[in-house]
């Protein structure tokens, strides 16, 4: 089953960063038969180099331990836990929630297939220290503290995490009178659907992911506001948040009026005309994922199927394109956006058979894993030619603050990782310096 076999591919959609020997190009291997299995299992794994405080024991990367261990401290609150950004240290409010949901979301939908591939536990983790952390950082039913450490110093050293003698502070929190509508609606997705995916093993976990879920929602929805994030993450609405965080407490209780919210949020974001452009499902906009969901449980299914099949046409023929076939959305993070659209088109297919997604999906989930004119995987650890500088503090290994130069070869392979990607020529420079593509 194609469809199956793609799922092995659509749940990395980090951005990762990235050294200067351009590869050759040459004609691209269509032909290519990918170990789908083998590109999904790595992508998980490459959330646990990413792993923040403590719980390494079980981690596959052995050159990780606790790290940042004082998180919270200075707020006089135990904020460990969670994950880095990128290939950086900061925990961003609304990254860390985006990839929590979504990693949830690939979870709900394909549990089936982590299950056959042995998968299962690893996600399962992986999601748990995500809502672990969201745990402790819902203080009580009208706080939520998001961003722990300053891009600004963080940008600054160039070194692993556990050694990081930079200070992290509690940069900001959701309250009443600092509303963060975006954080809070897509947290609430991701516990929302935590409760989902955990009941049958820990219910008493799980009700406690569901309460924390419809309290952060409530703040999200009560207090409007868009979070902070410095200049790093700038988001420019939340009402899709607001939406994706309804529509998963919707299938998670059945109650009818977060149902209602959602398509309120809807017409509040236009979605007629909003959706009209090519968008993907983002950290800045989640509305791809709200449609497709909105398609399986929604009272207006049609209108939403109607959305998602003329964002899935025109990402097959009107977006542009590069001479070797990867969609081009954006110049910063170019693979995710199409692997992102992918994962949309998927599922999509998944409930609906239109041939055409699924088209979509293995055609930009190919060119990933090699199906391109450089003939290389853009995982980082997948196939026999792929990226060797992703830029990634804990993979690279190296210390500035001792005398070492982030551009020495790294000292550790940073497996399952997705790197920006190539330019609009299909071309891949390796330079850990040109993180917009590494």
């Amino acid at each position: 089953d194609i469809m199956k076999k793609l799922t092995a591919c659509l749940t990395a959609c980090l951005l990762i960063a990235a050294q200067v020997v351009p590869f050759n190009v040459s004609a691209a291997d269509t032909n290519q038969d990918h170990n789908y299995a083998d590109a999904f299992s790595k992508s998980i794994m490459f959330y646990e180099a990413n792993w923040c405080g403590s719980g390494q024991e079980n981690n596959r990367f052995k050159w990780r331990s606790a790290c940042h261990k004082n998180d919270g401290k200075d707020v006089g609150l135990d904020l460990t836990g969670g994950f880095h950004d990128a290939g950086d240290h900061v925990k961003f409010g609304i990254t860390e929630a985006y990839s929590a949901s979504t990693l949830g979301w690939a979870y709900y939908e394909f549990k089936d297939t982590f299950k056959e591939k042995g998968q299962d536990k690893y996600m399962l983790n992986i999601l748990k220290h995500f809502t672990d952390y969201f745990l402790k950082c819902h203080t009580d039913k009208d706080t939520f503290y998001y961003q722990c450490g300053n891009g600004d110093t963080d940008h600054s050293y160039w070194g692993p995490p556990e050694t990081q003698p930079t200070s992290r502070p509690t940069m900001f929190k959701a309250t009443p009178s600092t509303p963060a509508s975006d954080v809070c609606g897509s947290t609430a997705a991701a516990l929302a659907l935590m409760y989902i995916n955990y009941k049958d093993i820990d219910a008493n976990y799980a009700n406690k992911c569901l309460t924390a879920a419809e309290e952060l929602y409530n703040l999200g929805k009560n207090y409007k506001g868009l979070s902070q994030a410095q200049s790093y993450y700038t988001s420019s609405d939340y009402w899709d948040d607001l939406a994706w965080g309804a529509v998963w407490l919707y299938s998670a209780t059945n109650d009818n009026s977060y149902m209602n919210d959602a398509n309120s949020f809807l017409q509040a974001k236009n979605v007629n005309q909003y959706y009209d452009f090519n968008w993907t499902h983002c950290w800045d906009n989640v509305l791809g994922g709200v449609l497709v969901r909105m398609c399986e449980v929604g009272n207006n299914t049609d209108m939403y199927k109607k959305l998602v099949e003329k964002n899935i046409n025109d990402w097959r023929n009107s977006i542009k394109t590069t001479p070797g076939g990867l969609k081009w959305r954006e110049d910063w993070g170019t693979l995710r956006y199409a692997e992102a659209e992918a994962m949309m088109a998927v599922v999509y297919y998944k409930d609906t058979n239109n041939a055409d997604a699924l088209d979509l999906a293995k055609g930009q989930v190919d060119y990933a894993l090699g199906s391109n004119p450089a003939n290389m995987s853009y995982e980082v650890g997948f196939g026999s030619k792929y990226p060797k500088f992703p830029h990634h503090r804990a993979a690279s290994g190296r210390d500035e603050t001792k005398g070492e130069k982030k551009t020495q070869p790294e000292k550790h392979i940073l497996y399952g990782a997705l790197v920006g990607g190539p330019n609009q020529n299909d071309v891949y420079t390796e330079s850990i310096e040109d993180y917009q593509h590494s």
